[in-house]
């Protein structure tokens, strides 16, 4: 079984890549199986095999029999499956906020996540409106000009954003799209202290989003909530109200969050 992945993408580390082929392996297999069986299922040499079994036992992530030799899933797995289980249903937790959000502003509410250089929203509250920003759940949006996508940026170390305006470049939508990467740097220092970005008519003529962050229990930016409307209605001078009430909803969402994932809210394998 080869994934090919190597040969597409010269962006892939071929031993993990290796490495991740051989745990898909083992999970599909109800029993321990022995390293020459294993080695012929991944098409990998018996040395190079044994090599990356040793590593992901160190980690935990593999095991041994003792008296078999066979091989077998790691305890540890369960551990960070726990971890991702808590972190995929952090939207379900944020789901109440959005309704919250969009009730209290008439507009559309949203939820996203960073995707390597592009944000993605995963959930979304519609306003009741006829006229309605309806931002489109699973497409890729630029970081660079979407509320959601600076907040997120904002998050950045100056390499990482240097290393995406490298990547995607900065498009331009309208003519409000910031294009200058000095003038991001600026906006995004400006994001960090106020804790919330605004799209005035970056990404779409006639539109303006405002964005606030969901942090974890460790204060990372996870997430970014926000809603958006036709500047019709989300007017300049409207603009302060509508903000404060973003960035209450999104600090009480994180605040929620965190009491979900807190380890006395989990239960032990």
């Amino acid at each position: 079984m080869k994934s090919g992945l190597s040969d597409k993408n010269s962006s892939v580390v071929r031993s993990l890549d290796k490495a991740l082929r051989v745990l898909g392996l083992l999970a599909q297999e109800r029993e321990d199986i022995d390293l020459g069986s294993l080695a012929k299922q991944a098409g990998l040499p018996k040395s190079t095999l044994i090599r990356l079994l040793s590593t992901m036992r160190v980690h935990g992530v593999v095991q041994q029999n003792p008296k078999t030799r066979r091989y077998h899933l790691g305890w540890s797995l369960i551990r960070l499956g726990r971890a991702a289980e808590r972190q995929f249903a952090f939207p379900l937790i944020i789901h109440p906020f959005l309704e919250r959000l969009a009730q209290e502003t008439g507009e559309t509410s949203s939820l996203a996540i960073r995707d390597g250089n592009y944000a993605f929203y995963i959930d979304q509250v519609l306003s009741q409106s006829i006229i309605r920003g309806v931002p489109p759940i699973d497409a890729a949006l630029d970081l660079h000009c979407t509320g959601v996508g600076k907040m997120l940026l904002g998050s950045f170390k100056e390499k990482e954003v240097e290393q995406v305006i490298y990547e995607t470049g900065l498009p331009q939508h309208t003519e409000n799209t910031i294009t200058n990467a000095a003038r991001l740097r600026k906006e995004l220092q400006l994001i960090r202290v106020q804790r919330y970005a605004i799209d005035d008519e970056e990404a779409e003529r006639g539109g303006r989003c405002i964005a606030a962050p969901i942090y974890d229990s460790d204060d990372n930016l996870l997430a970014a909530i926000s809603i958006t409307a036709p500047i019709s209605r989300l007017t300049q001078d409207r603009m302060p109200e509508y903000v404060e009430i973003v960035c209450s909803i999104a600090e009480q969402a994180s605040r929620e969050l965190c009491r979900h994932m807190s380890p006395s809210n989990t239960n032990n394998p």
